[in-house]
């Protein structure tokens, strides 16, 4: 007896420190975040408190996992989500504040440090959502919660109320018709992005396609701007590929929609999927944007579904048709984003790696065949459409730009003539100063002076790349997260404000100003037909007004769906939900080209945001391996 009170009296006192160690965190975080004087605050006292108390009911919880080793797995998964979460909310304070991380191995140390104490806060609530989670998949850890489970009928057992045609049609229909009050406010479209570009190539002709942007994107606007000159009004082209995209997009989230109800067998996540889709402002008005990633998005939500369907509907007599289907919508998704073919690339081979192995020789030539159709395609067009123009690699190196260009910006003054040299065969001296951390376009469109297409030119790169980077590591580690902190950190900014933000400039959010000058005729005019609706969306996505509004504003941030997605890809693993693992590596690996980008901005993460109801609804698959389609 005197053994197990010495034992409760030690888990007091470790708890007591954890509440501390958590309370330090805090008040180190809340000192970024400009709180002044918040350690030396008397409050830290009921902080601590709260946080103990919140430890302790933790602990109660874990006690009432039987099995100790899915109690230190709940601990192991949930501690791993708390320190991320930390690590990234402090050094985006850090970066954000101070416009650099703390320097050197000590200053990550430290960074680290801070983090694994404001963990310990942290670990309660990420422990509640695991919880949640096991308790809204029924997926229950304890012996009794298990025998309980028994009586539960099968999710794919259970009736439908509707039927899944019905759902996609009536989907399909909504979807379209929230969609046409936002079109008649951007009317004909939104041309901003690259559009003054590609419009000017599409009316030179075909030899004037530049492969800076998808050719079978300029294609698309040729074929309208000839459509509208056939109509005698350009206007009238551009909304009808506004319609086009519109028509596209509702059918495929009303798949989504469907697939999502085949899963789930209820009402109500399918009446939040289709306003998710059809309402929500992001998704409503990027539809009538004329940049690649509304089709590129619509094919890569498609693919997926298709890929869903493979991987939780398996159904023999369609084998045949569904892999087809695969493999042609695979091949257009990527003639509308250059870097798809990479994340396909990834997908692929982490899929055959992973595949039941009666089946990995389908999935390997499957997947090689996506591959060689993709890049095959895109030669085909462009053999067929008879433009010599080549892609300019430039694109490829976004991440080392702004890591030179940072150096240049912070260190141009100080370095050596050895130094000053070798960073000015990259980057010209006379750009340093244009350095903007979250882009790399304002630098890379005039100061990028390497070629990388030669032979032994990228081993040239390289040397240069290390040389510079062994010199300034926290400038190279400092440009890369500049550059990516849209995506990571929740309380980021420069995602929706990088270029500026207002309704004058309409460069918030979302670009929705008009640039659709062609040379010899004059501009596209963006004539309003609902000028009201169209004045209270620009508050949202080009004043950014949703900053403003207290918890909803959430959904509006880049970070949101991309710690969404990673949350997702973490519970598939916690829950032992090896299918819906593997097949959520497709949007990682989507998202991982990205990381590699110019700028973070809510179109390119457009895919992710309608591929992720789908992947939501996979938390309560069945464990069976084959599910039976519902007719």
């Amino acid at each position: 007896m005197k053994i197990l009170k010495i034992f409760r009296i030690n888990a007091i006192w470790v708890q007591i420190a954890l509440a501390f160690l958590g309370t330090y965190g805090m008040s180190y975080l809340g000192g970024l975040m400009g709180i002044s004087n918040v350690s030396f605050s008397v409050s830290n006292i009921l902080l601590m408190s709260v946080v103990y108390i919140l430890l302790s009911q933790t602990k109660q919880n874990l006690i009432k996992i039987s099995e100790p080793k899915q109690r230190r797995r709940r601990c192991l998964y949930a501690e791993i989500v708390s320190f991320l979460f930390c690590v990234t909310m402090i050094m985006g304070y850090q970066l954000q504040v101070n416009g650099l991380t703390e320097c050197g191995v000590k200053g990550k140390g430290l960074i680290l440090l801070r983090a694994a104490c404001l963990s310990a806060a942290i670990f309660p609530l990420v422990n509640l959502l695991f919880q949640g989670i096991e308790k809204l998949t029924r997926h229950p850890l304890s012996d009794n919660a298990k025998s309980e489970e028994q009586n539960i009928i099968p999710q794919h057992q259970k009736r439908m109320p509707w039927k899944p045609m019905a759902v996609f049609a009536v989907s399909t229909l909504v979807i379209f018709v929230c969609l046409i009050p936002v079109w008649l406010a951007y009317y004909p479209m939104i041309m901003s992005y690259d559009f003054h570009r590609q419009v000017n190539e599409a009316a030179k002709g075909f030899a004037w396609f530049w492969p800076y942007q998808p050719i079978a994107h300029t294609w698309v606007i040729w074929l309208f701007l000839q459509l509208g000159q056939a109509w005698g009004n350009l206007e009238a082209g551009m909304a009808g590929m506004t319609l086009l995209q519109m028509f596209l997009y509702s059918l495929v989230t009303a798949y989504a929609c469907t697939f999502l109800y085949r899963v789930v067998k209820k009402k109500w996540p399918v009446v939040g999927a289709v306003a998710f889709f059809g309402i929500f402002p992001l998704n409503s008005v990027m539809v009538i944007c004329s940049t690649k990633d509304v089709l590129f998005s619509i094919f890569f939500l498609l693919f997926a579904l298709l890929i869903a369907e493979r991987f939780f509907f398996q159904q023999s007599q369609n084998k045949i048709l569904r892999d087809i289907l695969i493999l042609v919508t695979g091949c257009l998704m990527m003639q509308f984003r250059n870097n798809a073919i990479y994340a396909i690339t990834v997908f692929g081979i982490l899929w055959v790696l992973f595949a039941a192995r009666k089946e990995k020789l389908h999935i390997f030539f499957l997947c090689v065949l996506l591959i060689v159709g993709g890049k095959g395609g895109s030669i085909a067009i462009k053999t067929a459409i008879g433009t010599t123009l080549e892609a300019p690699k430039v694109e490829m190196y976004s991440v080392p730009i702004q890591q030179f260009a940072r150096v240049g910006c912070y260190h141009g003054q100080e370095l050596d003539e050895e130094m000053w040299t070798l960073l000015n065969s990259c980057i010209r001296s006379e750009v340093w100063g244009d350095y903007n951390p979250p882009i790399a376009d304002t630098v890379k469109s005039s100061g990028v002076e390497f070629d990388v297409s030669g032979q032994g030119h990228m081993k040239q790169f390289l040397q240069k790349w290390f040389r510079i980077g062994s010199r300034y590591p926290n400038e190279f580690i400092d440009a890369f997260l500049e550059l990516t902190r849209g995506y990571w950190f929740w309380d980021d900014k420069s995602y929706a404000e990088c270029l500026g933000y207002g309704t004058e400039g309409r460069m918030g959010v979302i670009y929705t100003y008009n640039s659709s000058e062609i040379e010899g005729y004059g501009e596209i005019a963006h004539v309003s037909k609902f000028p009201w609706l169209e004045e209270q969306l620009e508050k949202i996505v080009s004043a950014n007004v949703f900053f403003q509004w207290p918890i909803i504003s959430i959904v509006f941030k880049g970070a949101f769906y991309f710690w969404s997605l990673w949350l997702l890809f973490i519970c598939f693993l916690y829950l032992r939900q090896k299918k819906q693992a593997i097949f959520c590596l497709l949007p990682l690996a989507y998202m991982a080209t990205m990381l590699l980008g110019p700028v973070v901005q809510m179109r390119y993460l457009f895919p992710i945001m309608v591929t992720l109801p789908v992947l939501a609804s996979l938390l309560v698959m069945p464990k069976e391996d084959n599910v039976s389609l519902d007719r």
